[in-house]
């Protein structure tokens, strides 16, 4: 596990902020959702914009996905 040696100024913020609100562990697990999913949409955006760069079709993305990449055993 990683140990954090120091907080950036955006994690001090939302550690002051959520220490002064009331969270239930509902609202607690809906803004983890909503994080993981801005940071979802971002990785998407991401990859978007490297298959346009690269030209990369979804088609190549199934392709590779389908090959079959394992070095063969000699027997």
């Amino acid at each position: 596990m990683q140990t954090i040696s120091k907080m950036n100024q955006m994690q001090l913020h939302l550690l002051q902020f959520f220490a002064e609100q009331d969270i239930s562990s509902e609202e607690a697990e809906e803004l983890q959702k909503i994080m993981a999913q801005y940071y979802f949409d971002k990785a998407e955006q991401e990859l978007e914009r490297v298959m346009y760069e690269k030209n990369i079709t979804q088609s190549d993305i199934e392709d590779l996905a389908n090959q079959h990449l394992r070095i063969p055993y000699n027997k």
